[in-house]
């Protein structure tokens, strides 16, 4: 099995507008650098921060506790870029907060049994790109192929290159093992969303 890395949904009073660059730069897969990130972070809420949050769709960070879980049970997977959040005291309950780019890929869309179309933008060498145009991931329609040794424990779908097309999955969800969905979920409890993908 494997799970999507998707935390519990919350109502927000202010979130931030994530930056169309960054927002691009996770689509297509590139690493991020300190300085895409907003120089400061304005949250309001009525809630206290939970460990993990996604105020706003891309936007994905976690609390010094939580980077400190994923430090020690996926090591060196996952980036850490550090925010500088403005918010009301009683919503920060750590000395630190950091927005999470997941650095290991991985290609199990079985993209010969899911439905696809055709992008407006080609592959660079100029082949036709097709994507899952609009589906998400947990669509039924979307089919996997099973997990092999290779499989990292956390990961963001790559692209899958043939002679004549490109395959291009959007690059912001993010992948887990189920052993380490449940490892995260004891630790955790009720911050994370059970989506559940079936291979």
């Amino acid at each position: 099995m494997v799970y999507l890395l998707e935390p519990k949904e919350y109502k927000w009073v202010l979130y931030p507008s994530v930056p169309h660059a960054l927002i691009d730069k996770r689509v297509q897969g590139i690493p991020l650098q300190q300085s895409d990130l907003p120089a400061e972070t304005e949250l309001k809420a009525r809630f206290a921060l939970p460990d993990i949050c996604e105020p706003g769709s891309g936007f994905l960070f976690v609390s010094d506790r939580f980077r400190a879980a994923l430090e020690e049970l996926v090591p060196g997977c996952v980036a850490f870029l550090p925010l500088n959040l403005k918010a009301p005291p009683h919503m920060l309950t750590d000395k630190g907060y950091f927005f999470v780019d997941v650095l290991p890929r991985a290609q199990l869309i079985d993209w010969d049994r899911s439905p696809t179309g055709p992008r407006i933008v080609r592959a660079p060498d100029g082949r036709e790109s097709r994507s899952l145009q609009g589906r998400r991931m947990t669509d039924p329609s979307v089919k996997f192929r099973p997990l092999t040794a290779e499989t990292p424990p956390i990961w963001r779908e790559a692209d899958l290159d043939r002679p004549t097309v490109q395959y291009f999955p959007d690059k912001i969800d993010v992948f887990m093992r189920d052993e380490l969905w449940e490892k995260l979920n004891v630790r955790f409890p009720k911050q994370l969303v059970a989506t559940k993908l079936a291979l």
